[in-house]
């Protein structure tokens, strides 16, 4: 491990979702480095701490995802196991990892961050290794929306109850799910509105089932759609099911199979719900459909 011989200004965390809160806390570590000198770098791990410990949560983004955003802020992203960090003392943290490993000058974290064996150290502990072993140390302040501090598991609250309005407010951005496009059961073609369904990260937090207005990402391009996330129950399905269907397709822009599209979601227009005919079935998707031509009409007007 270790980034270069050039000192660095370091921040630390899982950084899950790269919503505001993280945002300034990478913000102030990337200004504090071009101020100082210094090589702005992220310490971050494969998945929260509390994966590893038992209470494990469900993700905002693929791994991959997250650490593509981070690396749009800083020079340097380190990922390092969890693991070969919880035993360590928090002196031997500061040590081994952030001086000789990372030779920090610099070190940004948030008012509650803790590190260490069983969470042993805080910001006070950190404050005074840095004073004793010459490392600045800034503490960022909780960033809050209308009065609400902005944290990961608020945001997963939100996506829990379908709530994007406020997921989307914590974020800074709307909520995105990522996916593979994989053979389905064609039921979305026999009933005249074709589907690309998608392989999601298992690992990733999924919207609570319902009707979506979505944007569908892929080759360079962005398309108005519907996203379904449900059981089908009306078809007798069981396992969740994430589909989308975009809304005026090129005949090319169908053949989508293997190919990785980014969803981003931006109003939750019902829940799921069994119906008792395919007819009833059909008639429904058609009003979603209508529903979400009118979600981007009135978009568009509000531009």
């Amino acid at each position: 491990m270790g980034t270069s011989e050039a000192r660095t200004a370091v921040t630390i965390g899982t950084f899950d979702g790269v919503h505001l809160g993280h945002q300034a806390l990478l913000l102030r570590t990337r200004q504090l480095a071009h101020a100082l000198g210094l090589k702005s770098v992220v310490l971050t791990f494969p998945k929260p701490p509390q994966n590893y410990l038992g209470r494990p949560k469900r993700l905002l983004m693929p791994k991959a995802k997250r650490i593509e955003a981070l690396r749009k802020y800083v020079d340097t992203v380190v990922i390092l196991d969890f693991p070969k960090l919880q035993k360590l003392k928090p002196r031997e943290f500061v040590v081994r990892i952030l001086l000789e490993d990372l030779r920090a000058a610099a070190v940004v974290v948030g008012k509650n961050f803790c590190f260490g064996r069983d969470r042993a150290g805080n910001v006070a502990t950190l404050t005074a290794l840095g004073e004793e072993l010459g490392f600045a140390v800034q503490i960022q302040e909780p960033v809050t929306v209308e009065g609400e501090i902005i944290s990961s598991t608020a945001i997963r609250e939100a996506l829990q109850v379908g709530n994007v309005e406020r997921a989307k407010k914590l974020l800074g951005d709307c909520p995105r799910i990522w996916g593979r496009v994989i053979p389905g059961w064609r039921q979305g073609q026999a009933l005249g509105f074709p589907t690309a369904n998608l392989a999601v990260d298992p690992e990733v937090l999924l919207p609570a089932e319902g009707i979506y207005a979505a944007r569908v990402c892929f080759r360079d391009m962005k398309r108005e759609g519907a996203l379904y996330i449900g059981r089908r129950p009306t078809l007798g399905g069981q396992e969740v099911s994430v589909e989308v269907h975009i809304l005026q397709p090129h005949p090319k822009e169908l053949e989508l199979y293997g190919e990785e599209l980014e969803v981003e979601v931006l109003a939750r227009l019902r829940e799921d719900r069994r119906f008792e005919t395919l007819s009833e079935l059909r008639a429904q998707i058609r009003a979603d459909v209508e529903e979400v031509r009118e979600f981007f009409a009135r978009t568009l007007k509000l531009r």
